[in-house]
């Protein structure tokens, strides 16, 4: 991986040639397009916005050409522009600019709750967009096995479904977001300041005027049941995610525990979702609470 960033900053051509075919890789394998993200921010975090603008636009027409030749539509590399270059590229500017890497990640929840509050207000019952696909596979199910759930109870779960998807994408667009600024902030520290992300994140803490705006969506969704702050709700549970890893990482490094333990937090998260809510609710808990100084010290 180290390889690749000195790669990456060797030139333009090269950043976008890395971050086009990691944004075709993408489309097979969702997680590389984090890091064709992570490209342009690299750039964009060494050398500035300028930068990567430029590496963006030629890795957008790297990418429609591409597209094109593998028989699919040039509009893809639209939505890498939109969707995974343009909003790191902003991260990576605040980073660079304030040196914080928690107002960075304010700045991102910050636009996903806009982005979440435009799509409501635009298209107030955007989920019904996957109904009929979902529908159809509960038709599916229900000719293959005779055995499925009743139809009503199969409704309720795609009513549901139907709720909870915009939430889910624009938690997972904020998460992609940060991991892709992740990668670049660590490929950066490898090369001029080694360790110097590491101690970077297990500082993160969000802050109390942070936290108190998450406990008010949190309320306000409790309180009014509406889709739109539900979405939001996921966006606040994903930022603090981060913090309550950050915890995790602080506490584990402070205290040399052995690495295997966190490894083994890590494939909770993915085993069993409901960890990832725990570690969100420590999170938000430790901006009053101070973990990592009653833990370590």
């Amino acid at each position: 991986m180290i390889f690749l960033a000195r790669f990456i900053l060797k030139g333009y051509s090269q950043a976008a040639l890395v971050a086009a075919a990691m944004a075709m890789l993408g489309l097979l394998f969702a997680p590389v397009a984090w890091i064709s993200g992570a490209v342009v921010a690299l750039v964009t975090l060494v050398h500035g916005h300028r930068y990567g603008l430029s590496v963006t636009a030629i890795a957008a027409v790297a990418t429609g050409i591409l597209a094109v030749l593998q028989g699919l539509q040039a509009e893809i590399a639209l939505f890498f522009v939109l969707l995974v270059w343009l909003p790191v590229l902003l991260a990576a500017v605040v980073l660079r600019q304030t040196v914080s890497l928690v107002f960075s990640l304010q700045v991102i929840a910050l636009v996903s709750l806009l982005g979440v509050v435009v799509m409501y207000s635009i298209y107030p019952d955007i989920g019904e967009i996957w109904r009929p696909q979902l529908e159809a596979l509960v038709k599916d199910l229900e000719t293959r096995s005779p055995d499925s759930p009743e139809t009503e109870q199969l409704q309720l779960v795609i009513d549901q479904i139907v709720r909870t998807l915009p939430g889910f994408f624009a938690s997972s667009f904020m998460i992609g977001t940060l991991l892709s600024l992740y990668l670049a902030r660590w490929w950066q520290a490898v090369i001029y300041n080694p360790g110097g992300f590491g101690k970077e994140f297990r500082a993160l803490n969000l802050g109390k005027v942070t936290a108190l705006v998450a406990l008010g969506i949190s309320a306000a969704a409790a309180a009014i049941h509406a889709d739109i702050f539900n979405a939001m709700l996921l966006i606040v549970l994903a930022l603090y995610l981060n913090q309550g890893i950050a915890v995790l990482h602080a506490v584990f490094a402070g205290k040399q525990l052995n690495t295997v333990w966190l490894f083994l937090v890590y494939m909770m998260m993915f085993i069993a979702p409901y960890t990832m809510v725990l570690l969100a609710l420590a999170g938000l808990a430790d901006t009053w609470i101070d973990f990592r100084r009653r833990l370590i010290a």
